[in-house]
C-alpha cells in the first residue's frame, strides 16, 4: 500500500495549494491512503504565522469529510501534527476530546526553557555542547510521549545538525524514548521532508532505522507536504531502503489500531524530484 501520514493545508499559512488538489495528487500518484495533519492551534496566541487558529478547525474537518465523500478512489484520514510545548498540555487534552482524530502526531518546534526565538531549527547555544542542546530537546519529545496523547512520532531527530547524528552522543536517550514510545503503542514517522532541504536526509537519519526495528515500533511515512507536489516526496528512494531492514513494519490506521502493510511496489518511479 502506497500511504502518506503527513500532509498540510494552507490553513498553516505557511503552505499551499487547495485541499482538493492534494488529494488528487496523491490518487495521480498512486496512492491508497493520506492524511491531512496541519498545524495544531495553541492558546495564548503562540506562535500564529505557523498553524491555523481554534476557529478554523470545523471547516478543516468539514472539508476533509466533503473531500472523503468526493473522491473514493483514495481514503482520507482527519488528523493534526500537534506541538508538544511543556504548559500546553491541558488544553492539548481538551482539544484532542472535542475533535476525535484519527492521526495525532507528535513533533516538538520550540523548547520552553530555551530563550525566545531558539526554536529547533534556529537554537544558537554557542557555549554549551551540542549533545546537551539535542537532550533537552529528546526530553521534551519524552515528557510529549507520556501525556499518552499521540498516536505517532513525528520526525524526531528534527533538532539535529549537519554531520552530526543524534545517536553518536544521545543514543542512550533516544532507546529511552523508543521504549516509551512502545509503551504507549505509538508509531514512529519517517519523514521525507529532509530530503528537499539543506540537511539532505531524512527524519529520522537512516542510522536510526535499525533502532526502531530493535523496538519493535511500527513506522508511518510522511512526505510533510506544504505544497501538492510533495505528495509522496521521495517515497520511490526511501521505502525500498526501509524495506530492507529487518523487522521494521509498516502500517496504516484502521478503527483506531495501527495494523500492517506490506511495503508499496516501487518498481516504477512515479515520482521525479
Amino acid at each position: 500500500m502506497k500511504l502518506d501520514y503527513h500532509i498540510h493545508t494552507k490553513l498553516c499559512k505557511h503552505a499551499s495549494g487547495e485541499m482538493s488538489q492534494f488529494v488528487e495528487q496523491a490518487i495521480a500518484m498512486g496512492f491508497d491512503e493520506m492524511a491531512f495533519t496541519d498545524h495544531i492551534p495553541l492558546p495564548q496566541k503562540f506562535d500564529l504565522k505557523h498553524r491555523m487558529s481554534l476557529s478554523e478547525m470545523e471547516d478543516y474537518l468539514n472539508e476533509i469529510e466533503r473531500l472523503k465523500s468526493r473522491y473514493d478512489e483514495i481514503n482520507i484520514l482527519s488528523g493534526i501534527e500537534a506541538d508538544f510545548y511543556d504548559g500546553f498540555e491541558d488544553f492539548l487534552g481538551e482539544f484532542l476530546k472535542r475533535f476525535p482524530l484519527e492521526i495525532v502526531i507528535l513533533s516538538v518546534h520550540f523548547i520552553r526553557d530555551w530563550p525566545t526565538g531558539n526554536w529547533v531549527f534556529g537554537y544558537y547555544f554557542p557555549d554549551r555542547p551540542l549533545h546537551a542542546v539535542y537532550s533537552d530537546y529528546l526530553r521534551a519529545l519524552m515528557r510529549g510521549v507520556e501525556t499518552g496523547l499521540f498516536n505517532v512520532l513525528g520526525h524526531f531527530d528534527l533538532v539535529k545538525r549537519d554531520s552530526a547524528p543524534l545517536i553518536e552522543n544521545n543514543e542512550n536517550e533516544i532507546r529511552a524514548l523508543l521504549e516509551s514510545v512502545r509503551r504507549q503503542g505509538m508509531a514512529v514517522e519517517i519523514n521525507t521532508s529532509g530530503l528537499r532541504k539543506e540537511i539532505g536526509e531524512t527524519y529520522p537519519h537512516h542510522s536510526l532505522w535499525p533502532l526502531i526495528a530493535e523496538f519493535r515500533l511500527p513506522v508511518t511515512l510522511g512526505s510533510d507536504a506544504h505544497s501538492p507536489n510533495q505528495v509522496g516526496y521521495a517515497f520511490d528512494r526511501v521505502e525500498p531502503q526501509l524495506a530492507k531492514i529487518k523487522g521494521l513494519q509498516k502500517v496504516r490506521m484502521e478503527k483506531g489500531k495501527f495494523v500492517p502493510v506490506n511495503w508499496a511496489d516501487w518498481t516504477v518511479t512515479i515520482h521525479s524530484d
